[in-house]
This record gives C-alpha cells, structure tokens and sequence, in this order.
C-alpha cells in the first residue's frame, strides 16, 4: 500500500515516526518479490526487471544522499527570518558592549582626575613635605615630546603668589607624566591664582601667556565643586575632537584652590566606533545629549532621523525606513557621560546573502529533481524494450509489477524535491514493507536532523562570535593598562628595567607595574590573581588600581597591603585573592623596601656573584583575610645588582610529561643569562620555558620583571 502525506511550506504535516514502522507487518525485501514474480512468469523476464529494478533504485538511493549532504553545507546559512534574528541579536548586545567599553575608559579617565586633585590638595594642605620643583614653561623644541609645562594669565595676577604656589605644585609632575602616559592624553592642573601646569606633546602650539580660568572645564568645576564633564569640542591645540573631566583640589583652608583633570582626545573612543563595523557599509558612532553625532569614521547621513530613535538612557534596535534605503539601529546608553553608542547596518547588507542562500538551494532542488527523472525515464524506458521481448501474458504481469514498484518511488521523489525545496517540515509516508519505505524512513531522520543542525548552529555560531569579539577587546584594554613602552625611563641612568607578561587565555589573572612615587622612588608591583579567564582579569584590574592609587598617596609598602587587603577583603563574595610581591627602591641610596604577600620569593644577583632566592618569611595573601599587619624588609642594592620577579607560571610550566620546569631550572636559566641586558635575560628565560614545555599548552600566565642597578654606589 503506498500513501502520501505532506504540507507545503508554511502548514504543519504530521510526519509518520519510526514506531509506526516498527510495528508494520514483516516486510518482505525486492529481491524475494523478484523471485516471487520470476517463478509465476519466468525467469529470464523476472531477472531482467529485477536487475533494472535493483540499479534503479539505488541510483536514486545515491542521488538522495547527495542532495542530502549539500542541503546540509547549505543550511549553514539559514533562512532570511532567522539571519534577521540573529543580526538583531548581535547587534544589540554589540551596542550594549561597545557603550560599556567606551564607559570603562571615561570612568578610568574620571577616577584618575580625581586622583591629580587629591594630590594636589595634600600638597596644598602639607607644603612642608614638598620641597619647590617649579615646571618651566613650553619650550617649541620639544614638539611631539610628552613635557610639563607651565603657563599663566598676562595680567591682573599675583607673580609671587604664582611662583611659590607652582613651584609647590610642581611636586605632582611625576604623576601627571605617569596619568598621560597610561592613557596617551593630556593631563593639567589650573589654579585659581591664574596660572596652570600641562602635561601633553603640543610644546610648540602653546602662546606665551594662557589664562586656564577662562577654560569651559575650569569654570564648569569650580561652579559645580565637583568632578565635572565638558561637552564635545575641538582642542585649541589641535589636537582634535575631545572633552574634558575636570575635578576641584583645595588650599590649606578648604578653600576652592583650583582643578585638575585630563583632556581626553577621543582618538581611542573612535576606534571602538571604527572597529564596530558590519557589512558593507554599515558604521557606528556616539550621540551626544543634543542628539549630534560626536564620534565618527565617515560622514552620517539622516544624524536627526537616528537620533530620534534612540530611547536616552535605555538600550534598544529599531528601523528606520526612508524612501531611498531601510536600516537598521542597534543602541546602548553610555552611564559616565549621557551619551549614546549607535551602531547601524543597512538591510541590503544581510539581505543579499540570504537571497544568494535562497537561489543556491532552488539551483540545487532543481539538479536533482533532473537527476531523478532522468533515473525514472531510464526505468521506464529498460521496462518497456523487456516488456517488448515477452508475450502478452507477461507484459499485463509486467505492466503491473512496473506500476506497483514505481509510485512509491515517484513518491518518494517528491517528497526529495519538497525537502530539496527547504521545506524541512515535510514527511515522506510510504508503506511497501521494503528497502523504499526504509529510504522514506531515513530521509525524514535527515530532514528532522538538518532541521535541528540548523538551529543549533546558528545559536552556536552568534555566541562564539559575541563572546570572541568580547575577550579580544578585553585583551587589548589589559594590556594596554600595563606598563609596555620600553626603556621606561630614559632620563633615570641609575637603573634599568623591563617587564613582560604572556597570558594562558584571551586575558589574564598575573600583572605587574612599576612607576615613579616621586623623583627619588620607584614602586615595583608582581602579582598573580586566583582563577584564570575574565573573572580573574576583572580582580587584576581592582587589585592593581588599589595598589598604585594607595602607593601615590605616600604610603610604606607595608601600608599599601594592608590598606589593600582590607579593600580586597570587603564585599569578596566569590573568595578571590591575590599573592603579589611590592618593593621601593630608593633611587640615590639604593634602599630596597619590600612586602611579600604570598608570592613567589624573587631571585636576586648582587654584582659578580650568581642568583640566588631573596628568602624572606613570606606574609598572607591579599583579599583572604581581613586586618591583616605585613611586615616590611629592607636590603641595600648596588651598582650591578639584579632583582628578577615572576609568577609561579614560569615554575610550574609543564611538558608534555607533565613535569614542571621547577625553581632549580629556573635559578639555573637566570644565571645563563646574568650577563645580559634586561630585554634579553626575559627573552632568554621564556625562551628556555618554551624549550622545556616543548609545545605543551600553557596552562598559567608567565609574568616577569627584571630590575637592574646601573648607578649609585659601587
């Protein structure tokens, strides 16, 4: 009995499932009918229709497997509704996370103006711990150089006023270097006396007299008090679209004294924007609270259309349909600055692929339909020549037989064309209680199999490309928040230093710093954070900021851990902690003032000797316990003498035996390589880690930094 059943696209079929064939009478094969027919006619007839009947079908048995396997290459792409889907999708959450990496640096930049005021008011209010470092003013030579520079109203001040303030507050050069460096932007501090210091590469474009209190950033702080925003503007000195944050500092008096703050030139925040394109000629950019495009790569048409679209302070998609072009806004708001990252894509962009997908797949319905009526028209053909050879009798017999065996075929490519079509909903229903009702059987298993494949790969394929263009951004924002330009200080000939790290993942738990606390002291930071991935990235951030930010306020070592233990330890919900190394090195005498919290005990060379371990009592980590009291050390290093940091990365760097490369190798590659400059003794020693590991995966980070005495006492 043979049956069909089916929809076409867009109805639901009730497909039949492979219980119902289960319980189906015993079927009896094409060969044994064959045989059957061969006995009540004649052999020679029943041989030939049975071969012609046999070559036939598993031709055609061929020819489904084939529109099978490239209906599967196709269904990759999916269908026009479910690319909508998955563009809307996408789009959304990389507004979503665009506007958060934009908010990350505007809070980066915002935390570390406020930073410049409380030093500059600890300044203002404790003058006897300063002795005067006046800056001078802008010198055209240093043009394209990162300088102080001093500048001051023409008129209507107070010179001397001036001189003794400035020179008091020259004292926090060192941090406005340290702040411009990091984030490769100009840092100030302006005074309500009249007179500002600026930290920028502009030395040539500065005039010689500058009034900083007639600034828009100047006057918004001191009328606010507070940490205060500019709007978008474009710098004076040419340094192109910027704004500005700008944060109060106070005399000995609590009095309002003057701002400080960074002007941010936008140039990073672009290139976020630049990055986010899609398709052809899709682009994203900023919207400001006036409903203007601030940031952008290429010229925005419809800027007023868009802009009233977005829902302020809400993310959201949406379209925008004119009479020339449709596109479609993905949106997220920004929370330091009531701005608005916008991303948009024209629809013709994922359009056209799906119509391309649509054209490929009727291409392919149609080479096999061809494909199978060719097969039946030669079965029709080799059936008629037998028919001719025999008698009357034979050919009723063989018309007969010819009949019944090909309607289930003719079904059954139908039902082929139909799921060649794309409709993947259709069942082929046939019941010869034969090998055609198992090809009908197998083909809807392929369909409801391809059909599963599809979604399930389309749900895979937009996660991994989010979660992928998240961690490589979360990667370049790590690095580039670790000290990575090298020499670091090129005016300081008392010693040499270089640093680096090589994460396990897209980012990395380990870190380390090094930087100035004054002109006579250099902090050194190595640190290692539990966990691996992004949760231990995002603590690295934390712990890093709290240790810099309480080494600047003029605290021991000793007092920077425990500050930051007890800032770690609060709210530590997920029992995070830190084992990290902080040392002080007196520049002119060489006092080395350290803190072990948990880490790895450095190795240390003195001059013509070789490494050997710093062995101190190492204290507890950071973020395990709280109100926990360090103590401090102190050695004297001299000219020639090494300190080498490190992770347990480097030490428990495993082979493919899983043997670990241990202290005793690493002391023994250190003293290979004691007679080397810093850049190569780190090379050297990740280069033996390498050798060791012999392409085994690293399973830690490896960070490293090596601090070599060139000056001062012999």
């Amino acid at each position: 009995m043979i049956s069909e059943q089916g929809k076409s696209p867009g109805r639901n079929t009730t497909p039949s499932s492979p219980a119902s064939a289960l319980s189906s009478p015993k079927k009896t094969s094409v060969r044994k009918k064959v045989s059957a027919l061969t006995t009540a006619v004649s052999f020679a007839t029943a041989l030939i229709v049975g071969l012609i009947t046999i070559i036939s079908l598993f031709a055609l048995r061929g020819n489904i497997i084939a529109v099978g396997g490239r209906l599967g290459d196709m269904a990759a792409e999916g269908s026009l509704s479910s690319l909508e889907g998955v563009m809307t999708d996408r789009l959304g959450v990389l507004a979503v996370n665009r506007a958060a990496i934009a908010d990350a640096l505007f809070l980066a930049v915002q935390r570390e103006s406020e930073t410049i005021a409380l030093m500059a008011t600890e300044i203002l209010q404790n003058p006897g711990r300063y002795r005067p470092n006046p800056v001078p003013p802008p010198d055209p030579g240093n043009a394209g150089i990162l300088t102080a520079q001093f500048l001051r109203a023409e008129t209507g001040v107070d010179l001397a006023a001036i001189n003794r303030e400035s020179a008091l507050l020259g004292n926090i050069e060192n941090l406005l270097f340290n702040i411009a460096f990091s984030f490769s932007q100009a840092t100030f501090i302006a005074s309500e006396l009249g007179y500002g210091i600026i930290v920028d590469t502009a030395s040539d474009m500065k005039p010689d007299f500058s009034d900083a209190r007639e600034r828009p950033w100047f006057v918004l702080a001191r009328e606010n008090n507070a940490t205060s925003w500019t709007d978008f503007y474009e710098d004076i000195y040419g340094m192109g679209g910027s704004v500005a944050c700008a944060a109060p500092f106070y005399d000995a008096n609590g009095n309002f004294a003057g701002v400080a703050g960074i002007i941010l030139i936008l140039d990073e925040i672009a290139e976020i924007a630049a990055s986010t394109m899609i398709g052809e000629i899709g682009y994203a950019f900023l919207l400001d609270q006036n409903g203007d495009a601030v940031i952008y790569e290429r010229r925005i048409p419809l800027v007023a259309e868009l802009a009233a679209l977005v829902v302020r302070g809400q993310s959201g998609t949406g379209w925008l349909r004119t009479e020339d072009t449709e596109l479609f806004v993905a949106y997220a708001p920004l929370h330091v600055l009531p701005w608005t990252f916008v991303t948009v894509l024209y629809a013709n962009d994922y359009l056209a692929m799906a119509i391309e997908n649509r054209d490929n797949i009727f291409r392919m319905r149609d080479d096999a339909n061809r494909s199978v009526n060719n097969i039946i028209i030669i079965v029709i053909v080799l059936l008629i020549a037998a028919l001719a050879l025999i008698t009357l009798p034979i050919a009723l017999v063989s018309r007969r037989f010819s009949n019944t065996l090909t309607k289930p075929i003719t079904a059954l490519n139908d039902g082929v064309q139909l799921i060649a079509d794309g409709n993947l909903d259709y069942s082929i229903d046939i019941h010869t209680s034969d090998e055609i009702e198992d090809l009908g059987v197998s083909v809807n298993k392929m369909a409801v199999g391809l059909k599963e494949y599809i979604f399930n790969l389309q749900k895979v394929t937009a996660e991994k490309e989010r979660i992928g263009a998240e961690l490589d951004l979360a990667a370049r924002i790590q690095v580039s928040m670790l000290p990575c330009i090298f020499p670091a200080f090129p005016d300081c000939g008392e010693f040499d230093i270089y640093a680096s790290m090589h994460p396990a993942k897209e980012v990395g738990g380990d870190f380390y710093d090094f930087f100035l606390i004054d002109s006579n002291t250099l902090a050194v930071v190595m640190a290692d954070v539990s966990g691996k991935g992004v949760p231990a990235a995002l603590f690295m951030v934390i712990a890093k900021t709290l240790i810099k930010n309480n080494a600047q306020s003029g605290k021991s070592p000793a007092e920077v851990f425990e500050t930051v233990n007890r800032q770690l330890y609060e709210n530590n919900k997920e029992t995070m902690f830190v084992t990290a190394f902080m040392g002080y090195l007196d520049i002119p005498s060489g006092r080395f003032s350290f803190v072990n919290a948990g880490h790895n005990p450095p190795l240390i060379k003195r001059a013509g000797a070789d490494f050997e371990s710093l062995i101190v009592k190492p204290g507890f980590i950071l973020g395990g316990r709280k109100n926990i009291v360090y103590k401090q050390h102190e050695i004297t290093l001299s000219r020639g003498d090494i300190l080498y940091l490190y992770t347990d990365g480097v030490t428990e760097a495993a082979n493919l035996a899983a043997e670990l490369f241990t202290e005793a190798r690493l002391l023994s590659a250190a003293n290979k390589y004691k007679n080397s400059s810093p850049v190569e003794f780190l090379n050297g020693i990740k280069a033996d880690v390498d050798l060791f590991a012999d392409g085994a995966e690293q399973a830690d980070d490896i960070t490293m930094l090596v601090l070599k005495i060139t000056g001062g006492a012999h």
